[in-house]
């Protein structure tokens, strides 16, 4: 994944980090005009400027980024749990739906499947260590402040923490184009679990070979397929609308 620390833009983004999540917070930069929607509690330091231009732009920020007179720095660390810190939390019912990404490339799809997840009433979203794409600003812009709100996990291990969550009661779905089973005639009685694949090669071979069932979603033939992030939101919804109490 990237580095340790990510900037946020915008007020939307930073005001959701600032209501759910602020210790994630390690430094805010404020355009004068907009210091007074900011608690004035925030631990975090804060630097005010009367515009984002040339030395008043933190590094690492993109001088081109919509930002509203708002940015922020994000500590990583505090926002994404390791995988050892979800297992010692995680509560198992028979409403509880997991999303293991499998090496999504698409920071703009990882942000909507969090998005989605946050929609549907998805207990925590696991994001691999490697070979894919990581939580950056862009994942979190996207996700429209939802990524403060729906735990996220680094994984070290897909084809281990499958496992793992098959030990603890899950029933393990791989989303793919090519699985024998539609997934609108199943009942997701278990715990639940949804495997996403890759945006060109789909789930990998082994990692579906650790599924208990691969399933596919029904469609028009004039679309050859969905991508990952649609096709998480329709198995969100699909599950869903069977655990009524997930979204209350």
């Amino acid at each position: 994944m990237d580095d340790r620390y990510i900037f946020i833009y915008g007020r939307h983004a930073v005001l959701e980090a600032l209501t759910c999540k602020p210790e994630v917070i390690s430094g805010l930069f404020l355009r004068n005009d907009v210091k007074q929607e900011v608690p004035r509690e925030l631990l975090a330091p804060i630097k005010f400027v009367n515009s984002f231009k040339g030395d008043n732009v933190p590094g690492g920020v993109d001088p081109k980024a919509v930002h509203q007179g708002m940015i922020a720095q994000i500590d990583r660390q505090k926002l994404v749990m390791t995988y050892e810190e979800f297992r010692k939390t995680l509560e198992v019912t028979s409403d509880t739906c997991l999303a293991m990404l499998g090496e999504v490339q698409d920071p703009h799809n990882v942000g909507a499947v969090i998005r989605s997840a946050a929609a549907f009433g998805v207990a925590a979203v696991l994001i691999p260590k490697h070979r894919q794409a990581g939580v950056t600003g862009t994942v979190v812009k996207v996700s429209a402040g939802m990524a403060f709100k729906v735990p996220l996990v680094e994984v070290g291990n897909v084809n281990r923490a499958i496992e793992d969550m098959k030990r603890e009661g899950f029933f393990v779905y791989g989303l793919d184009g090519g699985g024998d089973t539609d997934m609108t005639t199943e009942q997701f009685t278990k715990p639940t679990m949804f495997v996403l694949g890759n945006e060109a090669e789909g789930i990998r071979e082994k990692t579906a070979e650790h599924c208990d069932m691969v399933i596919n979603i029904p469609m028009n033939k004039r679309c050859e397929s969905l991508n990952a992030s649609a096709s998480a939101a329709v198995a969100f919804y699909q599950w869903s609308a069977q655990h009524p109490g997930a979204l209350s």
